[in-house]
């Protein structure tokens, strides 16, 4: 006869490093979401995309190069918003 051992997945909250969390519900992704006993946060802690790692000196190449922040976006698949706050945010774009 075989024996089962069952593991369990500790999580931890990510604002205060408490290991005191529920389960409470899901959002409308069907993501299941928890709350912190400690803090009250409320959020996914499981995220199914991960983000995107762009390399931004290539970003703010082809930006100089198009000069569209539309354009841009469309060649890295992103929302032109997004490149257009990474631009601001980044000092790489400063150098162009």
């Amino acid at each position: 006869m075989k024996a089962f051992t069952m593991l369990s997945v500790l999580r931890i909250c990510h604002n205060c490093q408490s290991p005191n969390i529920i389960k409470n519900g899901k959002n409308a992704s069907n993501q299941q979401r928890y709350r912190c006993k400690d803090c009250n946060v409320t959020r996914v802690l499981d995220y199914r995309q991960p983000s995107r790692v762009l390399d931004m000196e290539q970003v703010a190449l082809t930006y100089t190069e198009r000069g569209s922040f539309r354009s841009t976006g469309r060649i890295f698949d992103v929302s032109h918003v997004s490149i257009l706050r990474w631009l601001k945010k980044s000092p790489v774009a400063a150098r162009f």
